[in-house]
């Protein structure tokens, strides 16, 4: 079992690497001369996401930011918006023409870095760090909802 400090030192190291990571996601949109909302929503939409609503709650990103983001991208003409058939009030998104290259040379530029990165671990360290990645996410969204619990 760690002692407190140590405890510490090894969570603040654990930070200081999922910043590290944090920081690099975080320099692909800005690479392409994109918000992060902009680039991730380009990507899900590309992906086949398809409305505001599905992205927004796979972001985890409010609507309203969200909306900026849908804003701008239609400003430089990389997306569309068309309402539904049986929903005129519901809109599906699609990738315009500039879209579809602007995803397929800057997006994918990024995803091809990232899997070059990705194909110079092993299968094992693939595994241990999927594995462990999620776990710590599934152990601290537990202490999350025991925190909203307690505070309630």
């Amino acid at each position: 079992m760690e002692s407190g400090s140590e405890l510490q030192a090894t969570l603040a190291s654990f930070r200081d690497a999922t910043w590290e990571l944090d920081n690099i996601y975080a320099m692909f949109p800005k690479s392409c001369g994109l918000s992060e909302a902009e680039y991730w929503s380009l990507l899900l939409i590309y992906e086949g996401v398809a409305t505001q609503s599905q992205i927004s709650e796979r972001l985890f990103i409010s609507k309203q930011t969200l909306n900026s983001a849908f804003k701008q991208l239609r400003k430089k003409g990389l997306i569309r918006l068309e309402p539904y058939e049986e929903n005129q009030r519901s809109k599906q998104s699609f990738l315009t023409a500039a879209g579809r290259a602007f995803v397929e040379e800057h997006i994918m530029r990024m995803h091809r870095m990232e899997e070059n990165a990705w194909k110079q671990l092993s299968g094992e360290e693939h595994n241990t760090l999927i594995r462990l990645t999620r776990k710590i996410s599934r152990l601290m969204q537990a202490e999350l909802e025991h925190s909203k619990i307690n505070t309630v």
